[in-house]
């Protein structure tokens, strides 16, 4: 079967490319428009940061995870979902300082978790794939 590889030049791809959305997104108010938007864009960009995240640190930080696939999707997967607990921090700070009333509340936040936690899981296979570690 064949295995889909993801560089470092295909991730920061990913990354520019679901910025430069998130920013058309609010200033055209697109997440309001397309009820699906924001949680294809919290899926998007948590996977192209945990991407990036995963391929730069696994030779430096996750040394001696070569033979242990499980401990480096869930050690990948776990910084990825930190970066989406982040990224809802600068939602409530743009939410506080830019936009007020921008976020729709709870419901949408957890929503917005739940959508990033499954980017940063398939991302850190991803890695896993990509590093050559994965079936």
């Amino acid at each position: 079967m064949h295995s889909i590889k993801f560089d470092r030049k295909i991730a920061w791809s990913l990354l520019v490319a679901g910025l430069l959305a998130s920013a058309a997104s609010s200033l055209f108010e697109l997440y309001s428009k397309i009820w699906w938007f924001d949680e294809f864009l919290h899926f998007e960009l948590i996977f192209a940061l945990t991407l990036l995240v995963g391929l730069y640190g696994y030779g430096t930080v996750l040394t001696g995870a070569r033979n242990h696939g499980v401990l480096l999707v869930l050690a990948i997967a776990g910084l990825g979902l930190a970066l989406g607990a982040f990224w809802e921090i600068w939602e409530w700070v743009y939410d506080e300082i830019v936009r007020p009333n921008a976020i729709l509340g709870k419901t949408d936040t957890i929503v917005d978790m739940i959508v990033g936690a499954i980017g940063a899981v398939v991302a850190s296979y991803a890695c896993l794939r990509t590093l050559g570690k994965g079936g």
